[in-house]
Order: structure tokens, then C-alpha cells, then sequence
């Protein structure tokens, strides 16, 4: 029993700790809100992101360009307008 509960610590410990990463390639902040990438049911739609984002620095095709502080965030949405990937860089 005792072992058991030590692997369900670990595997819990393990889940907690990758979370972060998993967030900082998928997401971004704007203000409050949240942006979720995908491009599954859960991912924010083009009139979500312009809603709480605002209007983007650039639109090239289906990718939009966000500068915040030092960052440039690139969303790219796919076909269906659900944002499939936020790809950063410093500025």
C-alpha cells in the first residue's frame, strides 16, 4: 500500500511539474485572459483572440503578430479559424 501511494505522489508530482511547460508553448497571456492553441475544440477562434488580444501588429495569411514587452507571439489559425500555434521570440 505504502508504494502505491508513493507512485501516485510521484506520478502527480510529475504531472505538476510539466504542467508550466506544456502552458508556456501552448497559451499566451492577454491581460486576464487566456489564449489556448491547438487547433482542437478547446482552442480560441479568430473573433475570440481579437476580443480579448485586440487587433494584432500584423496579420500575414492566417498568421497574426503580437508584440508584448520583448516578446513577438505569432498565432497561426487553421482552416477553420482555430488557432493551431503560438510560436515566440525575443524582439
Amino acid at each position: 500500500m505504502k508504494r502505491f501511494a508513493i507512485a501516485v505522489l510521484i506520478v502527480l508530482w510529475v504531472s505538476v511539474a510539466a504542467g508550466p511547460v506544456y502552458a508556456s508553448d501552448n497559451s499566451m497571456r492577454c491581460g486576464r485572459h487566456l489564449i489556448v492553441a491547438g487547433g482542437h475544440s478547446d482552442s480560441a477562434i479568430m473573433y475570440e483572440v481579437l476580443k480579448k488580444c485586440g487587433e494584432p501588429e500584423a496579420k500575414q495569411g492566417s498568421t497574426w503578430v503580437y508584440t508584448q514587452g520583448h516578446m513577438q507571439r505569432m498565432l497561426t489559425f487553421n482552416y477553420d479559424g482555430r488557432l493551431q500555434r503560438i510560436e515566440s521570440s525575443r524582439k
